[in-house]
């Protein structure tokens, strides 16, 4: 599992209510990457809600030291530090979160209460221009306004990293190099001016002690999130993004998102036959009544519980022809109706023509493995894990030729492939087309060159 779906996680079940489970997470993740953004935000969180402030603040230092542009952990200053009665730093951390521009509806909120504004009656500031203009694509812009902001608050290390990107994005590495330095000062742990710092010196002819600085930025972000946004956006540079590296959560620590078909054993060896095979008799079934509303039937001698196709008193549910390449699901005898956001398997009609009192096992997206549906990125992990190769290639094509929009998600799961020696050519080479495909020539180049490796029968 990814650090990030381990994190993503962990902040659902403090949505949840479960502390315990969320701190759990962040605790495991921490082990293995002490600096993890996502994981120290987290345990922020934790301590703000039993009023350890001096905790919180700690966590909360280490955050906005490896993302000085990050909102949510600004907001949760300015509360931390207006519960202990620190009024002017409360201030003056929520109207830097505000001015980050939070996407999350609820930390504007936090940040606009401490403030006691509207939105609408906030001035517009240069810190807040010179980020639109960034983010619009328009560096030059996004200088001026910035130079202006570091006038203003020369601390803000927020608005400085925002000026060195602009000259970054502009080409003038020695004014960025000396940006990313002050920066990096005050924010030891700046993740993106490591990251523009690494590329200037590869420019310079020094490539290898570039190449160090950003494997060393796996220390703290061991995704290379940051690292892959940035140089994503070079037409051409010299430095070789490190493999990402995955995080093993004990079972107890997994849940169900909706936590209502967790069994306490983990999946039974007859859910896997499920799961691996679309043309497995048809255990207990969940069925979906019109009105929405679910009821459970449990079939004889089983214990259980599956997920079965919309049913309507009339019959079973439209279906479409097996083999539908949009499903990413095998042809097994089975009729397969694709909607947004489900897969459904329905069991084949028997000889008399009539359909099979039972339907096969169905789940959800977010439970894959206890039902045989899966979402076709689950589909392509569970034919990995079973070490069908020929399968799993094939449906990584059809990710890659399908043009999903969630590039982060299809980058995750081709970097996964290329962990196994079976798939290592082929899945380097689809990395390689995805990349091209958006709009990342020298990513594809360096994967193109990884997969001729493997061909030519490189380690790599």
């Amino acid at each position: 599992m990814r650090p990030s779906e381990a994190a993503d996680l962990a902040r659902q079940a403090l949505a949840d209510g479960d502390s315990e489970l969320a701190g759990s997470i962040a605790d495991r993740l921490l082990a293995e990457f002490a600096s993890y953004p996502p994981a120290r935000l987290l345990r922020a969180l934790l301590a703000e809600e039993t009023n350890a402030s001096d905790a919180a603040l700690d966590d909360l230092r280490a955050v906005t030291s490896a993302e000085p542009s990050n909102a949510e952990a600004r907001a949760a200053q300015a509360r931390v530090f207006q519960r202990r009665g620190d009024t002017d730093r409360a201030r003056m951390a929520a109207r830097q979160a505000v001015e980050l521009i939070p996407n999350d509806p609820a930390v504007l909120d936090s940040a606009l209460e401490i403030l006691n504004v509207e939105p609408d009656s906030l001035d517009t500031s240069a810190a807040v221009l010179a980020r639109v203009h960034l983010n619009c694509g328009w560096p030059d812009l996004a200088e001026r306004h910035a130079r202006v902001a570091v006038s203003e608050s020369p601390e803000r290390v927020d608005v400085r990293l925002t000026l060195a990107e602009a000259l970054w994005r502009l080409g003038r590495l020695r004014a960025c190099e000396a940006e990313c330095r002050v920066v990096a000062d005050q924010a030891e742990e700046c993740v993106r001016a490591a990251v523009m710092r690494a590329h200037i010196l590869s420019e310079r002819g020094r490539t290898a002690e570039g190449q160090e600085l950003l494997d060393r930025i796996g220390r703290v972000d061991p995704e290379f999130r940051e690292a892959r946004e940035l140089l994503g956006t070079l037409e051409v540079h010299r430095l070789v993004l490190p493999e990402m590296v995955d995080v093993d959560l004990p079972p107890e620590l997994i849940k169900p998102s909706n936590g209502t078909l967790e069994s306490d054993a983990g999946p039974s060896s007859v859910d896997e036959a499920h799961a691996a095979s679309p043309d497995s008799d048809p255990g207990p079934a969940e069925v979906q009544i019109d009105d929405g509303r679910e009821e459970q039937a449990e079939a004889p001698g089983e214990s259980a519980v599956m997920a079965q196709p919309s049913r309507t008193a009339e019959g079973p549910a439209d279906a479409e022809a097996p083999g539908d390449p949009d499903s990413g699901l095998p042809a097994a005898g089975h009729d397969a109706a694709v909607s947004p956001e489900q897969l459904r398997l329905d069991e084949s009609a028997g000889e008399s023509g009539t359909p099979d009192a039972a339907a096969g096992p169905v789940a959800s997206q977010e439970e894959p493995t206890e039902g045989a549906s899966f979402s076709t990125f689950d589909w392509a992990r569970h034919l990995i894990e079973n070490s069908e190769w020929t399968e799993a290639e094939r449906m990584l094509t059809d990710i890659v030729t399908g043009n999903d929009p969630d590039v982060s998600r299809v980058d995750g799961l081709l970097l996964e492939a290329v962990a196994h020696r079976e798939l290592r050519g082929s899945a380097w080479k689809l990395l390689g087309d995805h990349y091209m495909q958006t709009g990342r020539p020298q990513a594809a180049a360096d994967a193109y060159l990884r997969a001729a490796n493997v061909a030519g029968g490189s380690t790599e």
